[in-house]
C-alpha cells in the first residue's frame, strides 16, 4: 500500500476513535447525565482507541462517507453503552441501562454528520499538508550544502588522457570479423 494512503488510514483511525469518545461524553453530558465514573471513563477511551486502531488498520482503501459515518456512528455506541452500563444508571439521570434521550439522539446525529465531512476534508488535504511541514523542515534542518574547490584547477596537471591514445593506436586489436 502507498505511504501516504498508510498515513491518510491511520490519521481517519484517530480521528475516529477521538471523535467517538469526545461525542461519547459531551452527548452525555449535554442530555443531562452526571460526570461518569473512572472505571466507565477508562473501559470507553480503550474501546475508543482499540476501535480506532481497528479502523487505521484494516481499511485498505480510502473510506467513502458511509463508511465513514457507520464508524462514527458505533464508535459513538459503543462509548455510549460503556458509560451507561458500567455505572450505576441512576448515577447518570438514565431511567435503564442504555436509555438515550432526545437531545442525545440529536447530539450524536450531528456530530456523526460533521465528523464525517471533517474527515473526509481532511483525508483529502492531510498528503498536501505533511508535503508542505516536510519540505519545511528540510529546509531548516539539512545543513547547506558548499561548493568545495576542485583540486585540479588548484594545481597544474598534464591532462594523462593525451597519452592514452597514443598508445590506444599502437594496438594489434583490428576490426570485429563479420557474422558468417
Amino acid at each position: 500500500m502507498n505511504p501516504a494512503q498508510q498515513t491518510v488510514n491511520r490519521l481517519r483511525g484517530c480521528a475516529v476513535g477521538a471523535l467517538s469518545a469526545s461525542t461519547g461524553i459531551s452527548a452525555h453530558g449535554m442530555a443531562g447525565g452526571a460526570v461518569p465514573g473512572t472505571s466507565s471513563l477508562l473501559v470507553m477511551v480503550a474501546a475508543c482507541v482499540v476501535l480506532g486502531e481497528t479502523v487505521g488498520t484494516t481499511l485498505r482503501r480510502p473510506a467513502g462517507w458511509f463508511t465513514t459515518s457507520a464508524c462514527l456512528a458505533f464508535g459513538q455506541l459503543v462509548a455510549h453503552l460503556s458509560l451507561t452500563t458500567l455505572d450505576d444508571a441512576t448515577a447518570h439521570g438514565h431511567h435503564g441501562v442504555g436509555a438515550v434521550t432526545p437531545t442525545m439522539a440529536v447530539v450524536h446525529l450531528g456530530v456523526t454528520v460533521v465528523g464525517a465531512v471533517a474527515i473526509r476534508v481532511g483525508e483529502t488535504a492531510i498528503p498536501a499538508v505533511l508535503t508542505a511541514i516536510v519540505a519545511a523542515l528540510r529546509q531548516v534542518l539539512d545543513p547547506p550544502t558548499v561548493e568545495a574547490p576542485r583540486l585540479d584547477r588548484l594545481f597544474a596537471v598534464s591532462d594523462a588522457r593525451r597519452s592514452l591514445r597514443a598508445v590506444a593506436a599502437l594496438d594489434t586489436r583490428g576490426p570485429p570479423l563479420m557474422a558468417g
